[in-house]
């Protein structure tokens, strides 16, 4: 029933749950002699509710008693097993438990209200893209798509007519998800019913066992399903096959339904109610993109000041006509799993779908093209609110926007976003590195970092301001938009095409599941919108250029650059930091910030834009327009500025790190899994502060503690480090070295912009290469100019760089062909195979093979990895660490429980093998069976390669099975019989069996 309940409990609606549930949430639920603490099903009662974050409404027992809701008739034993549950949203007005003459539970009583009187909407209607795994459904679908194409000449255009075929789609997947609900629904409770009558069968001596257990697996199978789409809904990433759906994904989807039921309008007055809350976020976004002016003078001034335009050779690519083969490029590289936007059709759709879609589309953009406008559907997106989780939560500031915008406009931009990629190197500097292909927003980082130890070494005046821009995306003027474009000389057909993508747009905002009236988009770029980030940057580049084309303005002389290079900008995205070198620079760039505010509509949030200063400066009457920090400057999430920059950036990303990883413990994972999370979700993290600032020691040290301590779930290393780091063909696990990859990706970096510097003239590069000179001059890597001035002192984070290669010595490849999967991988390489006792190395190396073999589930290949390696907490492992008292096996040998003994010598594990003996037989003789092909996968003679497989799998259910019996009878004194163990090896091979069902891959190990 819980699993059920579970389930349900996964919604942003208010929750009233209650009845006898038959145990406590406490533990003082019962009171008499024969009372007892909280049991399994107590502690999944409050699990369930904690991530439900439902309370209870009655209260605790207390120490008196009185709130027991059940008693014996003499008196003796009294508990409290009758609850219920609410939502938050829920305020508590007056309870009480009263007797009742016809039960021996006291009922219940509540009275509660609704707060702010907000319930939850019908939300927006999404297709589910399991639908399209059904071929015969498909198969109407196409069907039913080329009789909605024969009726095109019955609309007057070809987007009055896809508007209508968005409405077939539409009904189309609601008849068909109906139909397949109630289908399985009703498939459920025939189940139910089944099961409940074989139960009452065997309690009256049928023989019934072979159908009760088919139809449990039945059952299973829809709690499976269930799971699945619960794991789904999180969309987090799939680290294991079959992963049972537990309370991490609860509560990552519990958390993502944060009601919002009150909020203060402009006045700073509290509104409640739908209509009032409702009308409140009209207003503001109403407010927030409307028309923003661009005046005249100033915005020809920043026009005339453009320095890079395209050529007619280089726009050509830009204003050709749309193609099918781009439009299906881009279909084909959007993101799958992706919410759509209002009309609730995702790009799975479109490209199942695309040899009929795509050509309707290629008419549909034409049209747009000739017309200059789009149909409605493509002109409206949606709007989400997102809490931030910081904050007050009736402040709409603290909600972030998440914009959904529908998948026939985004294909659209995506066409047009490819095209200006092949060109935006042309048109925009190298000190903005977003969106422009070869660059990285490392190059921006390091370009600080260097410029500001070059000032501090030299004692050079020097101010770095970071500029806050308040609504970047949402302030920009569409004229002013539309003549830069122009201006850049991008073209008439694609300025046409996008003056078409932003005429008439208006967007709703999704409120507690109820969409608001539509409101105009006057303004801004459409986040979420492919195209909108390189039309941002095309806007935000005339203000970089202003700043480096104004001699009031002084940076920072880049040394060897003869005087012309100067570190003035470095930008990513709306995010901009300028280098000035005096008081005077710095009230010039507020003017200038003003200016383009008047050309662009931008706006410059004075009060969070920071300055820190370096070297000396004079005291001046008038203040600096922009706040000074003390020591530390945050840009684009990591610290600059004084001692200790780097360590700070490190603690934060530690901490979130650390956070992460405490979140990702929740799932029940495999060392496998495991070492999936630390690659994918804990090393990009790191990664990032990796390329800007070298990790110390000291940090390195700490990132490996809170990896092993992950990976063992406790600060005991069960293995060997330097084994674990091991690849699975020498005897490890996998598990990325993170410290040593951090270390190799900043090296990288250097090296990768030290070399550039000899090509490009840019002042990254140029400073990059005055830093690093002598260290590549002491390796003897190349031949440089004498006449290039370099710094004999080598800065602290560079002197990583000599150390690193020294100790490691990658010598192959070339340095420019260095990345950090490469010098990693030479690394491991240098790894020797783990031994395995007295078996020669070819015979080791082959069983390494067998342990990784890929058609063992991750649970499979750890217990066979840790079995060799000695892993598992048996008690002669426990015993040699001091952490327990015996090391003989628990079922009374005399022998010490070693996994060989768990696994070969026991006779309970020799019952279990003859009582195999008939599967197992199957694949190879039983005679066959010895020592080593339990441990390791070896088997004498000759045999079929399927026939190995076969068994190995076999014997690896054994171990598994033998492993829970063991740890039920010293965790719960409890037996289990062999028969038992037969029948959970059999259920571990019907997982095998779906398992084959669904993965064709083959595999020639074993």
């Amino acid at each position: 029933m819980f699993r059920v309940l579970r389930m349900q409990l996964v919604t942003s609606r208010t929750i009233l749950m209650g009845g006898d549930f038959n145990c406590t949430v406490e533990l003082d639920g019962h009171t008499g002699s024969d009372s007892a603490g909280m049991d399994v099903t107590s502690r999944l009662l409050v699990e369930m509710t904690g991530e439900a974050s439902l309370r209870d409404v009655v209260g605790s027992m207390g120490p008196n008693a009185r709130n027991y809701s059940w008693s014996r008739p003499d008196g003796s034993l009294r508990s409290r097993i009758d609850f219920l549950f609410t939502s938050p949203t829920v305020k508590p007005g007056r309870n009480s438990m009263v007797a009742v003459h016809f039960s021996d539970h006291r009922a219940v009583s509540f009275e509660g209200e609704l707060t702010g009187k907000f319930p939850a909407g019908p939300g927006s209607w999404k297709l589910n893209c399991s639908l399209l795994e059904n071929e015969e459904l498909v198969a109407n679908l196409r069907v039913a798509y080329v009789e909605w194409r024969d009726m095109r000449d019955l609309f007057h255009s070809a987007g009055e007519w896809w508007e209508w075929v968005k409405d077939r789609f539409r009904s189309f997947f609601q008849d068909a998800s109906r139909a397949a609900a109630r289908e399985k629904k009703r498939d459920f409770r025939q189940l139910q019913s089944k099961l409940q009558r074989l139960f009452e069968l065997g309690l009256r001596g049928w023989d019934v066992d072979d159908k009760l257990e088919e139809t449990r697996k039945g059952l299973a199978e829809h709690f499976r399903e269930e799971s699945r789409k619960i794991i789904f809904r999180t969309r987090t990433e799939n680290l294991e096959k079959d992963e049972k759906c537990n309370s991490f994904f609860f509560k990552k989807l519990h958390s993502a339904h944060t009601p919002l039921v009150e909020l203060r309008d402009s006045e700073g007055n509290l509104q409640s109610g739908k209509e009032h809350v409702m009308r409140v976020v009209t207003d503001f976004y109403g407010e927030l993109y409307s028309p923003k002016s661009s005046e005249r003078p100033q915005a020809d001034s920043f026009l005339k000041g453009i320095s890079k335009t395209l050529s007619p050779e280089e726009r050509e690519g830009l204003n050709a006509p749309f193609t099918l083969e781009e439009l299906h490029l881009a279909a084909m590289t959007s993101k799958r799993g992706k919410t759509p936007g209002s009309d609730g059709l995702p790009v799975e759709l479109y490209v199942e779908l695309w040899d009929l879609i795509g050509p309707d589309l290629l008419e549909l953009y034409g049209e747009v093209v000739g017309k200059g406008s789009m149909p409605q559907s493509l002109r409206e997106g949606m709007i989400t609110l997102l809490y931030k989780q910081k904050g007050e939560k009736e402040d709409l500031k603290n909600w972030r926007p998440i914009s959904l915008l529908n998948v026939d406009y985004k294909l659209l931009a995506k066409a047009m976003a490819n095209r200006l990629k092949k060109v935006m190197e042309k048109i925009v500097h190298p000190d903005q590195t977003c969106g422009i292909p070869g660059r990285q927003i490392a190059d921006s980082l390091a370009l600080v970092r260097d410029t500001i130890e070059y000032v501090k070494s030299r004692k050079v005046p020097t101010a770095l301001v970071s500029l806050d821009q308040e609504k970047a995306f949402d302030r920009v003027s569409h004229e002013f938009m539309d003549r830069t474009l122009r201006a850049l000389g991008l073209g008439d057909f694609f300025c046409d095409v996008v003056t078409a993508m932003y005429r008439d747009t208006s967007s709703t905002a999704l409120v507690n599941g109820w969409r608001t009236d539509p409101f105009p988009v006057l303004s801004g770029v459409r986040q979420g919108c492919p195209l909108s980030p390189l039309l941002f940057i095309c806007v935000i580049e005339l203000l970089a250029e202003r700043i480096r084309q104004n001699r009031d303005i002084r940076g920072v002389i880049v040394p060897g650059s003869s005087g012309k290079g100067e570190v003035k900008c470095s930008l990513y995205m709306d995010d901009v930091s300028v280098f000035c070198a005096d008081w005077h620079s710095i009230k010039e760039l507020e003017k200038t910030c003003i200016e383009f505010g008047k050309a662009s509509g931008a706006k410059i949030n004075s009060a969070k834009s920071e300055t820190l200063l370096f070297g000396h400066w004079t005291p001046t009457r008038d203040p600096l327009p922009f706040p000074i920090k003390q020591d530390f400057l945050k840009i684009l999430g990591v610290w600059f500025g004084g001692k200790g920059a780097a360590e700070k950036s490190w603690e934060e990303r530690l901490a979130k790190t650390k956070q992460k990883l405490g979140l990702w413990s929740l799932r029940k994972l495999t060392i496998e899994g495991k070492s999936l999370v630390l690659r994918n979700e804990t090393l990009p993290v790191l990664l990032y502060v990796a390329q800007v600032w070298p990790v110390q020691p000291r940090t390195a040290k700490a990132i490996t503690r809170m990896i092993f301590y992950f990976i063992w779930n406790s600060k005991m290393d069960r293995v060997k480090r330097e084994v674990m780091f091991k690849t699975h063909d020498k005897g490890g696990k996998g598990v990325p070295d993170i410290a040593t990859i951090l270390r190799g990706t900043f090296v990288c970096h250097c090296v990768r912009n030290t070399l550039r510097a000899k090509d490009e003239s840019h002042a990254g590069f140029l400073m990059a290469r005055f830093f690093l000179l002598p260290t590549w001059r002491r390796l003897g890597w190349a031949e440089w100019d004498s006449a290039v001035p370099y710094n004999w002192e080598t800065p602290w984070f560079h002197k990583e760089v000599e150390k690193f290669i020294k100790e490691h010595g990658p010598a192959a490849p070339a340095p420019t062909q260095w990345t950090p999967k490469i010098i990693h991988r030479q690394i491991r390489a240098r790894d020797v195979s783990e031994p395995i006792g007295a078996l020669p190395s070819a015979t080791a190396d082959h069983v390494w093979k067998n342990v990784a073999f890929k058609r063992l589930t991750n649970q499979h290949k750890d217990i066979a990895w840790m079995a060799i390696q000695g892993g598992l907490p048996v008690r002669a492992f426990m015993h040699a660490r001091g952490l327990n008292r015996y090391k003989s096996y628990p079922r009374g040998c005399t022998a010490d429980e070693t996994t060989y003994h768990l696994f070969w010598e026991c006779a309970y594990a020799q019952d279990l093998l003859k009582a195999l003996s008939t599967e197992l037989g199957a694949w190879i003789p039983t005679t066959c069976i010895t020592a080593d092909s339990v441990m390791y996968g070896l088997f004498p003679g000759s045999h079929a390669l399927g026939d190995l497989q076969g068994c190995w799998r076999l014997l690896c259910c054994l171990k598994d099975v033998l492993l829970f019996s063991r740890n039920r009878l010293v965790v719960g004194k409890k037996e289990t019989s062999t028969l038992v163990c037969r029948k959970m090896i059999h259920s571990l091979l019907s997982d095998y069996a779906a398992l084959d069902g669904s993965d064709d891959d083959s595999d020639d190990e074993t």
